[in-house]
């Protein structure tokens, strides 16, 4: 834009342009950051990921190319520690920049306004044609005198409350900034926007937009089930190629408000599994008819990880109706085989039918069978409310059930997260919560199950409380698959020390991405599901878990969790086979370990079958666990409970390995030991009265400490029984 200036002005200008240079040359020798204008990542990055549109297809890839390289030109420059590597981060990333504004002032999109005019007004000054409800404005915004920034700013006009179309946008007092604002749940056909400009100690400029959007299409979307071919729930992706954006199916359900307000509290679910499959999904229970926007859309449709995942791309077009009907083929059908799968950790409001119906929706559209729905609790309070315990508070609708039960206690510094299944009634008590035995034993005492969560990564310290009452044959099982997080240290450790733990997995939505992104399949043979079937099968520990492939395992024929008792040391068949889906998951990798060590592997090879099997000999030696894991090629795994080979007057650990192992949990009681005497000496100090945590670890310490002498006594008895068993190993020398 070129405007003539008084002739006395030039020198005035010459000057402070002087200034400016001088000032910003000193500040990018200090500080080479400075060398990027103010918000251009946050730009670049929002132009490329959403709004790529207005620059044109061919262009798309130049854009994300420019957005990836103004962020790694801000990480090198976080990250140098020279003035060479400052000074070569700095050029790239003006280069980048440079080249982002070339772009930008060449888009034929791109609107601008003069605010220093005597009347502002934009130009062109519209009507500003918009692809559809949902799209955006690229503005050059000149404030008078040196500087450049950009800005990004998002407005949904079906939020704003009364007859209301303003939309405002901070820009600094001087310089040129471009920005760009995402619009949502635009009117369609024509519509004034008022667009409102805030600069520091300035009147803000309203300034009227026109803009219009083309009138839309329809979609009408059935999904049935592989099973009976009548409608089903499922989980729907939308996705508008225009913006690459996903869209909220006409009867999505949103499952905010029962989300108390944690985790990713959204019907927008994003699994934690691998490629398309961790896009945004929403739980439709039935058939939909909506509007859409025109022009190219993909449509995605899954249902569990039984099912084949279907995308297809449509055409919508103004005025016209798009129908379609899916019927997701299972690859595999493990109820057929005796396995049913449940989902140990769901967190999910159920006070009403209607918070039963949405959430039982949810497990059908994943094909749970069976979801431990957990009331959460900490040392302050409850979440995620539940309307009782028990076979009564069930809810069931034919082969899907949704069962209450806990998490509680939690503590996220001291001893770690618990679990409960198949509860009566919730166990919580604030002035005893860091003596998880008396919770356990609780559950126990109602017919529950008792485990830990959040094994896989060690989270919040679990293995501290591990170290107390695994050990006691106070715990039942264990979290070793999560987020598509096959984590199993912890899990090896204990096993190796001759304690059995059932093999589970949970999702942990509204924190997880999905119901049934992970899940633990039950045994039940030929017997009819149930409830009580599936816990009495979890109980015997006839699991395996799974974010993808599936298992089978015998040791002769004894199954996961079983013990294979032995008077002597003979050879034993041991049979395995992991498949997966064929579209995603080709190769899969079987492997069997004995004490944590893989003792035989083998992989697919047939790219459009990704099945294997293994069948050998092993010697029982003198007693092991042996367990089957597997691998997809997508990143999924999967992983049975051990196998317990017992010979007679013998544990099944890891002999060689007992020092070692014992020493690992020595030290998780010498934690505890610890975090008890600083809670202690805080709460004499009297500066825990607004840490209830601490303050009730203080209180309960001593408990607690009585429970750490016990489990010391407890290794100690395990170390004089490796003394015992020395002779009788010694021949095989295992």
């Amino acid at each position: 834009m070129n405007r003539q200036l008084p002739p006395h002005f030039s020198l005035t200008l010459l000057a402070a342009t002087l200034a400016a240079f001088c000032c910003v040359a000193s500040a990018q020798s200090a500080d080479p950051a400075t060398s990027l204008p103010a918000g251009v990542i946050d730009f670049a990055g929002r132009v490329a990921r959403n709004h790529w549109y207005l620059f044109g297809t061919a262009k798309r890839t130049e854009m994300e190319a420019l957005n990836r390289e103004l962020r790694e030109a801000q990480q090198q420059l976080d990250k140098a520690n020279t003035d060479e590597t400052r000074r070569d981060a700095a050029s790239r990333g003006t280069a980048a920049s440079s080249r982002l504004r070339e772009h930008v002032n060449a888009c034929a999109h791109l609107v601008r306004v003069d605010l220093t005019a005597a009347h502002p007004m934009f130009t062109p000054g519209g009507p500003i044609e918009l692809p559809g409800d949902t799209g955006a404005l690229l503005l050059e915004v000149v404030a008078g005198g040196a500087g450049l920034s950009y800005r990004t700013a998002g407005f949904d006009l079906s939020l704003p409350p009364g007859e209301s179309s303003l939309a405002t946008l901070e820009v600094p007092a001087s310089g040129t900034n471009y920005a760009v604002i995402g619009l949502e749940h635009l009117p369609f056909g024509r519509t004034t926007l008022g667009i409102e400009f805030k600069r520091p100690d300035q009147p803000p400029v309203r300034l009227p937009l026109e803009v219009t959007t083309p009138a839309p299409g329809r979609l009408k979307l059935t999904v049935l089930s592989d099973d009976t071919g009548q409608p089903a729930p499922a989980m729907v992706r939308l996705l508008w190629r225009t913006d690459g954006g996903s869209r909220q199916p006409g009867n999505g359900i949103e499952f905010a408000p029962q989300f108390d307000k944690q985790g990713k509290a959204s019907g927008a679910r994003n699994a934690n599994l691998p490629g398309p499959l961790a896009d945004s999904f929403w739980c439709v229970p039935a058939p939909f008819d909506m509007t859409l926007a025109p022009g190219e859309w993909q449509i995605g449709v899954r249902r569990g990880v039984e099912h084949e995942v279907i995308f297809e791309n449509i055409t919508v077009r103004s005025g016209e109706t798009v129908a379609r009907t899916f019927r997701p083929r299972r690859w595999t059908d493990m109820r057929q085989h005796g396995w049913w799968s449940g989902d140990d950790h769901v967190h999910c409001r159920i006070l009403s039918d209607a918070d039963a119906r949405h959430l039982m929706a949810w497990v059908q559209a994943e094909d749970i069978h069976l979801a431990n729905v957990v009331k959460m609790g900490d040392i302050y309070r409850t979440y995620f409310e539940q309307r009782g315990f028990g076979p009564d508070y069930r809810v069931v609708d034919g082969e899907h059930v949704l069962s209450p039960g806990q998490e509680c206690p939690r503590t996220h510094d001291q001893i770690g997260h618990t679990l409960a299944m198949n509860i009566t009634s919730m166990v919580r008590d604030p002035e005893r919560y860091f003596l998880y035995d008396e919770v356990f034993d609780a559950v126990h005492a109602q017919g529950g199950l008792s485990g830990y969560a959040h094994v896989n990564t060690g989270l919040f310290h679990v293995h501290r409380d591990m170290s107390l009452n695994v050990p006691r044959q106070k715990v039942d099982f264990v979290e070793i698959l999560q987020f598509n997080q096959l984590g199993t240290d912890l899990y090896y450790d204990f096993l190796n020390l001759g304690c059995k733990l059932t093999a589970s997995a949970g999702s942990d939505v509204p924190w997880g991405g999905t119901i049934g992104e992970v899940r633990t399949y039950a045994y039940l043979a030929k017997q009819r599901f149930s409830a009580d079937a599936w816990f009495e099968a979890f109980r015997r520990g006839r699991t395996f878990t799974t974010s993808g492939p599936m298992i089978e395992f015998r040791v002769d024929k004894a199954l996961s969790g079983d013990e294979l008792q032995l008077k002597a040391d003979r050879q034993l068949r041991v049979r395995a086979r992991a498949w997966g889906d064929p579209q995603r998951m080709a190769p899969v990798k079987l492997e069997i370990v004995r004490h944590g060590e893989v003792i035989r592997a083998a992989e697919s090879s047939d790219p459009k079958h990704p099945e294997v099997q293994l069948d050998f000999t092993v010697a029982a030696g003198h007693g092991a666990w042996i367990a089957a894991r597997a691998r997809g090629g997508d990143g999924t795994s999967a992983h049975t409970t051990p196998i317990y080979i017992v010979r007679a007057g013998l544990r099944f650990w890891k002999y060689d390995g007992v020092d070692e192992l014992i020493a690992k949990r020595l030290a998780s009681l010498a934690e505890i030991e610890q975090i008890v005497a600083d809670a202690k000496q805080l709460n004499a100090e009297g500066k825990l009265e607004k840490d209830r945590y601490r303050k009730q670890l203080a209180l309960q310490g001593d408990a607690l400490l009585e429970r750490v002498t016990r489990a010391r006594n407890l290794y100690a008895n395990l170390q004089r029984t490796a003394e015992a068993e020395r002779e009788q190993r010694r021949p095989s020398g295992r």
